[in-house]
């Protein structure tokens, strides 16, 4: 199976084994000279009250409970037009309105919308990669060369991720947050990104997995030096210890 070309297939590509050893899967290789890498702003740290059931989809097996579940395949993200940053502000304004279903699409075209416009700047040449014929080491040049557009990828899934979650579609939602912190996402979003997953393990009933998220935001808070953070991860990290 062949996955769609999103920002969710460009973090993917940093951990191999999501795809097997031996699949073969397009990805934009991508030369960003100047790029420069802007935080997304801080968004109010979930946690999520709604239990709301996601909507349903014909998928392909597998991809349901991923942060893949609405990606867009290839063809669909090579016929968007419309400016990379146009489609996020949108997105950001659906979910500010509580539309996460719609905002997950719109994060996704922004995705696809990146990378097309990459390709037709030059900035980046498209090419099939065999995962098979990569070392650990050549892996991580990758990332480091092409680190502007994988750390915009990991803001993609972090924002994907909090729509997830709101949806109740918890599972899509950690596999979000999962890559995004593999990647590394930017400070202050990391510590977000943790609490927001401990959130979701603790809704799916894994406790201890939710108190190690709690209390790794928590130490990440305190770094960041943003003690109103910090003190609601403690808070969450004490709830979810009596429990």
């Amino acid at each position: 199976m062949i996955p769609p070309i999103t920002p969710q297939s460009m973090a993917a590509y940093i951990n191999l084994s999501t795809f097997g050893k031996t699949t073969a899967f397009a990805i934009a290789l991508l030369t960003c000279h100047s790029c420069l890498v802007v935080p997304v702003p801080v968004p109010l740290p979930v946690p999520v009250t709604s239990d709301k059931e996601a909507e349903t989809t014909q998928l392909e097996p597998g991809l349901e409970k991923t942060c893949y579940a609405d990606a867009l395949t290839e063809s669909e993200g090579r016929k968007i037009t419309e400016s990379s940053d146009s489609l996020e502000a949108s997105a950001d304004k659906l979910a500010a309105a509580g539309k996460h279903k719609e905002a997950i699409q719109k994060y996704n075209e922004a995705g696809a919308a990146a990378l097309n416009e990459a390709i037709a700047d030059g900035r980046a040449e498209e090419m099939d990669v065999d995962s098979s014929l990569y070392s650990k080491d050549e892996i991580e040049d990758f990332r480091d060369k092409h680190r502007p557009l994988i750390q915009k990828s990991a803001e993609f899934n972090f924002k994907i991720g909090q729509s997830y979650a709101q949806l109740g579609q918890l599972e899509s939602a950690i596999d979000c947050f999962n890559g995004t912190l593999k990647v590394g996402i930017l400070p202050p979003n990391d510590a977000i990104a943790y609490l927001n997953r401990g959130d979701a393990h603790e809704r799916m009933g894994a406790k201890d997995k939710a108190r190690a998220d709690f209390q790794q935001a928590a130490n990440l808070f305190k770094k960041h030096k943003l003690p109103s953070y910090e003190k609601l991860a403690q808070k969450r990290l004490q709830a979810a210890t009596k429990k």
